[in-house]
C-alpha cells in the first residue's frame, strides 16, 4: 500500500493549478455546438506557390487532426510520414488548419474525388519546405460560453477579470486535453517512464503528457511564491519554466518532485527527450468580447502551444460540453 501511495498517477483538476485571481464563481458551458468553438491557424508566412510540398487548408467538424491526415495520406497515396501539420486541433469544434504533403512537382489531383465527412478542403498552394510542428504564427479562437443569468456582482466581476486577462495575460497552462481523457495519456506515460514497459500509441504523445504534467506544477508553485513576494513587496519574476528532458544537472524546479515525477524525470532523460522552455505567463492578442442572451462570445487571438481552456478557466468554471 505504502509503495502504491508513494507511486500515485497523478489526476488533473483545475484546483491543482492556481489562477492569477482567486477561482472564479461562474458556471460556464462550451462546445454545445461545434461552431460555437471555432478555431483558424495564421501561417509565420507566406507559401511561395511553387516546390514539392502541396500545402492544403482544411475546414473540419468534429474531426482529428491525425485522422484527417490519414485521409490525406490515402487520398494522395503517398506515406503517413509525408503528410505533416502544424498543430493538433481540437476535434470538437470548427477548425482551419494547414497541412504538407510531399509531392512530385506538377502532379495532377482531382479534388473532386476526395469526400470526406467533416472535412472541407478550403484553399491550395505549393512550398518549398514541409510544415514543421509548432510552425505557426498564431491560432484565433472565437468562442461562445454558455452561463446561467448574472447578478449585478458576477457581471461586474467577469468585466474585471476579462479586463484583466487582456492587460496582464494568463498562466500558461497545458490544458486537460494534454492529458488524455481521465488522465490516461499519464497513465500510459507512467508505464513508459517509471515501469521502462513497451505501451502502444505514440510515445511521442506521452513524453509530452508527462513533461506538460511537471511544468503545469512548476508554474503553480511559481505563482504561489510570487504572490507570496508581492505580499512581501519582494516581486521575483521569472519568464519561463523548464519542459524536463535530458540534461547533466537538475533543473529548476525538481526538488519539489515527488517520487513518481523524479521516476518520469529520470525517464525522460533516458529516452533522451530534448530540454526546452515554455513561457509561464501569456498574453492574448486582439482580445474582444460581447455578452449575448445568457453567453458570453469571446474573440482572441494566442501563440501556437497556448490553450483557450487555459484562458477560459479564469473566467469560468468550465464544463466541456463534447466529453
Amino acid at each position: 500500500m505504502h509503495a502504491m501511495a508513494r507511486h500515485r498517477i497523478p489526476q488533473y483538476s483545475d484546483d491543482l493549478f492556481r489562477t492569477l485571481q482567486p477561482l472564479p464563481t461562474i458556471n460556464g458551458c462550451i462546445k454545445t455546438l461545434p461552431d460555437e468553438f471555432v478555431v483558424d491557424e495564421i501561417l509565420p508566412f507566406e507559401p511561395v506557390g511553387t516546390g514539392e510540398h502541396l500545402y492544403i487548408e482544411i475546414e473540419k467538424t468534429g474531426a482529428n487532426t491525425g485522422w484527417v491526415a490519414y485521409q490525406l495520406a490515402s487520398f494522395l497515396e503517398v506515406r503517413d510520414l509525408d503528410v505533416s501539420y502544424a498543430g493538433r486541433k481540437d476535434r470538437h469544434g470548427v477548425t482551419t488548419q494547414w497541412f504538407s504533403c510531399y509531392l512530385p512537382t506538377g502532379t495532377d489531383v482531382d479534388w473532386t474525388l476526395f469526400s470526406v465527412e467533416g472535412v472541407v478542403v478550403k484553399s491550395m498552394t505549393w512550398h518549398r519546405s514541409k510544415l514543421r510542428r509548432g510552425q505557426l504564427q498564431c491560432n484565433v479562437f472565437r468562442i461562445k460560453v454558455r452561463h446561467g443569468k448574472l447578478t449585478e456582482s458576477q457581471g461586474r466581476d467577469l468585466v474585471e477579470r476579462l479586463e484583466q486577462l487582456s492587460d496582464q495575460g494568463l498562466p500558461n497552462y497545458f490544458g486537460p486535453q494534454r492529458f488524455g481523457r481521465d488522465g490516461h495519456n499519464l497513465i500510459l506515460a507512467d508505464q513508459l517512464l517509471r515501469k521502462g514497459e513497451r505501451v502502444r500509441g505514440n510515445r511521442g504523445l506521452l513524453i509530452s503528457a508527462a513533461r506538460s504534467w511537471l511544468f503545469n506544477g512548476f508554474l503553480a508553485r511559481y505563482l504561489e511564491q510570487r504572490e507570496r513576494h508581492l505580499e512581501q513587496g519582494d516581486a521575483q519574476e521569472v519568464a519561463q519554466g523548464p519542459l524536463i528532458g535530458k540534461s547533466r544537472d537538475p533543473q529548476p524546479g525538481e526538488e519539489y518532485f515527488d517520487e513518481t515525477e523524479q521516476a518520469w524525470a529520470a525517464g525522460l532523460r533516458k529516452l533522451g527527450a530534448k530540454v526546452g522552455t515554455r513561457d509561464l505567463i501569456v498574453r492574448p492578442d486582439e482580445m474582444s468580447w460581447s455578452a449575448a442572451e445568457d453567453a458570453l462570445v469571446l474573440q482572441f487571438r494566442l501563440p501556437p502551444g497556448s490553450y483557450a481552456t487555459s484562458l477560459l478557466r479564469e473566467l469560468f468554471l468550465v464544463k466541456d460540453e463534447s466529453l
